[in-house]
């Protein structure tokens, strides 16, 4: 099925006028749109209490950063790129972290426990 920007006639291609500059303004609409959308699950995150926040990676003045985002542009990829940061963080931390740290720790809480054998 061809479009009827783009068409072909015995004469040769027939285009609308102002064809390309219609899909321009139409993804300019779901751009500004999508920026909506996330403002108001900024503000659906707002209302969330801070341990809730937490939960998720994010802290209060995350939100405020990405509230002070143009309104053209969508405040939750601010939000996503900070989460995967505090993620990342998170996986450099564990990988850091030693085995026989690991090792250790466990043991110590093995000697911690009282055993009471079952006869």
């Amino acid at each position: 099925m061809s479009s009827l920007a783009n068409r072909e006639t015995a004469s040769g291609p027939f285009t609308l006028p102002f064809g390309g500059s219609f899909n321009w303004v139409a993804r300019g609409i779901e751009g500004i749109a999508r920026a909506f959308a996330g403002r108001r699950m900024l503000n659906e995150l707002a209302r969330a209490d801070d341990r809730m926040l937490r939960d998720i990676g994010l802290t209060r003045s995350d939100l405020r950063d990405a509230a002070s985002e143009p309104l053209y542009r969508d405040p939750t990829q601010v939000l996503a790129g900070r989460v995967e940061g505090v993620q990342a963080r998170h996986r450099a931390a564990r990988l850091q972290r030693a085995p026989a740290d690991e090792v250790a720790e466990l043991m110590q809480r093995l000697k911690s426990r009282r055993v009471v054998p079952y006869y």
